[in-house]
């Protein structure tokens, strides 16, 4: 394994640090934009409902609506109401000093809180032995929901199906929409969910209304709502600083540091290049002097009782309680926006982490589209109002074309007809033995890694077509079976008929939306599906009954230049026939069966799919799905050492840092990695091409505002100029990393004064 980079070391926040004088100091760190919730009551709900779509959702910044504190019902949101109703129930809190967790009750938990939180000054609170006990994702009390789901707008709240009675701002102002203080007829049954989870069948949902309970120094890590999700966390009740008890207690806060979805790139290029931590991991609470050394904007906010806060999708956030006590009730909810930004990106990164899909988005799309589908039919365009309609259909056709991505990666090939497919009635409950993630439709599964499980039922090895087309599988590698969960005609009459009703409403997106068949011949890529066939022919079949040390035991090499030798005598050996073809890697100069090697089809060159992950940030899939790949040789971009002496080459930069995954810890233990080892970094490859982080944070940052700028430019949402921060990065080069990696010299900056007050 080669060496990592030094990490950036856990730093706590003082008691007496001071928000106004950090954010005052400063550049690139600005206040989270407020509203009072008052201003929903003088504005109605359909605009406030707009401006949480252009500012948090599709804008991507957070945004905080206070003033919840004056409508919550104290006599139940209070430590005393807890105490009293849910005092001997126990919960399973986290030590985050031990990374343990801990069984305890919660009036053990509430009385002790004082103890715990008073142990922290602004002179012991760097200690690293003393206990930081959170209560987190506990189950929310059904009478706070009951309360929380009459005062909260019905649009942001959890599993909201449609409009509903009603008792918050904006309740009984005329400029409200007429659903939420009831609606009836027609406008009642093509109300739009506030929350696509909600469109699940119950026993697939997943829950997330969660409470968090804490004291001074307990924190949540820098990380992204799960699944692209769009977060929504309220305190409802805090410390006040009064005399509880016959003790003395500090005002309760929690400090948010967060970002903007747009530099989501970059926020994880600066995690793993400058902090040696990737985000998606969600271990590591950021630094204040990291934040500062930021090449991007970093908003912060300071929450207190009644502070509604709205996370856009993947903006990374973390967040630190301050005082005796905080609580929190947090949600998540799933938009068609946030459905797309899933598939695209969140799930991808997860899968490399093997992070447990919980919200099952592909079936959410498909149950999703059923509830619109239900709703257009029962009422006609001319019985509502036409806004009413247009919003139902425009997320009903932006579910549709992603449904149309998810039913054409699971295409067969037209040339490899497979007729044993076994059927499994979908229920949700099936997931990738490798990444943990659920499975809609269509996988593998191996007829010969059977064990039992702990119900004693057969444990079979599954795995989705994402991971078995970038490598991953059972040590069996090939002569896994296909299974579907949807009798594949089921899936064609489906997309027909909201194709069909998707065209009766709007004939002029015909062209775009063909029949499933011509949309397939429009493909000029290989599909997921047609790509794990392939591959299934390709990769040889190992018969794990009969365990054999192989000639070729699989080697990442990183270059050409960690080899002491391009050739080695090796002991000969009889080889199967799946061996007996064989190339050399371009890059490192390895031989490899050809399974093992990408053959571009404009020369005689063959590239490890190691080297093109990690040289050229390329996955196996995105050569696998090309019918003519090109080499980078052919392309140009090479960038070995025999191709850098060439001048018309422009070798190419590592356009990310990639840290490396030892995944075996998590995966199913029968798994293997046959086409790349994702435990290894990229950091070798950095440094031949010069290992300018600056550089490409600024590219990252680049194309984050371009992409951002035109996607605000289309939904005609006013830019604000944002100041360059760049010149400020070298300010601040002290972070401490770990004492084992490098010395402290323990001048770590601290804030003395006042805690901030709220920012009007």
């Amino acid at each position: 394994m080669p060496a990592q980079r030094p990490r950036a070391a856990f730093e706590p926040l003082s008691p007496d640090l001071d928000v106004a004088a950090i954010v005052g100091s400063t550049p690139n760190f600005e206040y989270v934009a407020r509203i009072h919730c008052d201003a929903i009551d003088e504005n109605g709900l359909d605009i406030f409902e707009k401006l949480v779509l252009l500012h948090v959702v599709r804008g991507g910044k957070p945004l905080v609506v206070e003033g919840f504190n004056h409508r919550l019902d104290k006599s139940i949101f209070s430590e005393k109401w807890l105490k009293t109703h849910h005092s001997t129930k126990t919960e399973i809190a986290r030590n985050l000093t031990t990374k343990t967790d801990l069984p305890l009750t919660i009036g053990h938990y509430l009385k002790n809180m004082p103890l715990l939180a008073n142990q922290w000054n602004p002179h012991n609170y760097k200690d690293a032995g003393r206990q930081r006990i959170y209560l987190k994702d506990i189950d929310c009390p059904s009478k706070w929901y009951d309360h929380l789901k009459r005062i909260i707008p019905p649009g942001l709240f959890y599993l909201n199906m449609s409009a509903q009675a009603f008792e918050g701002p904006s309740a009984n102002a005329t400029s409200a929409p007429d659903g939420y203080s009831g609606l009836s007829g027609s406008e009642a049954t093509i109300a739009r969910p506030g929350d696509l989870m909600a469109c699940l069948p119950i026993g697939m949902r997943a829950e997330n209304l969660m409470c968090y309970i804490g004291h001074e120094g307990t924190y949540t890590p820098a990380h992204q709502e799960m699944c692209a999700s769009l977060g929504q966390n309220i305190m409802v009740e805090a410390s006040d600083g009064s005399i509880e008890y016959g003790k003395e207690t500090k005002p309760g806060s929690s400090i948010w540091f967060m970002t903007e979805s747009k530099d989501r790139r970059v926020v994880s290029e600066y995690w793993m290049s400058m902090l040696g931590h990737d985000i998606d991991i969600e271990d590591h609470f950021a630094q204040v002097n990291a934040w500062k050394a930021a090449p991007f904007k970093t908003y912060v906010v300071e929450q207190r009782p009644g502070d509604f806060i709205l996370v856009p999708p993947l903006a990374a956030h973390q967040v630190w309680n301050r005082g005796t006590r905080t609580v929190k009730v947090a949600w998540n909810r799933t938009t068609p926006e946030t459905l797309e930004k899933a598939l695209s990106e969140a799930l991808p990164h997860a899968r490399m982490v093997c992070r447990d899909e919980q919200y099952k988005n592909k079936a959410i799309v498909f149950y999703s589209l059923g509830h619109y589908s239900t709703l257009l039919s029962k009422v006609e365009a001319t019985d509502v109002d036409h806004c009413t309609v247009q919003r139902a259909l425009k997320d009903f056709e932006h579910l549709f074309g992603i449904f149309t991505d998810i039913v054409l990666s699971e295409c067969f090939s037209d040339e490899l007809l497979e007729e044993d497919i076994e059927y499994v009635p979908f229920d949700s409950n099936i997931t990738c033995s490798y990444c943990r993630g659920n499975i809609f439709n269509r996988f593998l599964t191996c007829p010969s890694c059977v064990g039992p499980s702990i119900s004693d039922e057969e444990d079979t090895y599954d795995i989705c077509m994402e991971c078995y087309a970038m490598g991953r599988s059972c040590a069996c590698i090939s002569k896994l079976k296909w299974v579907e969960q949807f009798y594949w005609y089921e899936l064609q009459e489906k997309y027909e008929t909201w194709r069909q009703q998707l065209l009766e409403f709007r004939p002029h997106v015909k062209d775009t939306y063909q029949d499933l068949s011509t949309q397939r011949d429009r493909l000029v890529k290989k599909t997921l599906a047609e790509i794990c066939q392939l591959e299934l022919v390709r990769r040889p079949w190992v018969d794990i009954s009969k365990p054999i040390v192989q000639s070729e035991r699989f080697e990442e090499k990183e270059s050409d230049s960690e080899r002491v030798s391009p050739v080695r005598k090796r002991r000969k050996s009889r080889r199967s026939d799946a061996f007996e073809q064989t190339g050399r890697c371009h890059i490192c100069r390895y031989p490899e069966p050809k399974w093992k090697l990408a053959s571009c089809s404009s020369c005689t060159s063959n590239y490890c799919y190691g080297s093109l992950f990690r040289a050229f940030n390329i996955m196996p899939q995105d050569t696998m799905e090309m019918h003519e790949w090109q080499c980078p040789k052919c392309q140009k971009i090479c960038s070995c050492a025999a191709c850098r002496r060439d001048p018309k080459m422009n070798p190419f930069e590592p356009t990310c840092t990639l840290l490396g995954h030892d995944t075996r810890k998590i995966a199913d233990p029968r798994s293997v990695e046959s086409l790349v080892d994702f435990r290894q970094s990229n950091l070798r490859w950095l440094k031949k091409a010069g290992d300018d982080e600056i550089g490409r944070l600024k590219k990252h940052q680049k194309e984050a505002d371009e992409k951002r700028n035109q996607s605000l430019m289309e939904n005609s949402i006013q830019l604000e100029q944002v100041p360059p921060v760049m010149d400020h990065w070298t300010e601040y080069g002290d972070i401490p990393v770990d004492p084992a990696l490098e010395g402290l010299d323990g001048s770590l900056l601290t804030f003395p004064g006042p805690a901030c007050q709220r920012q009007q």
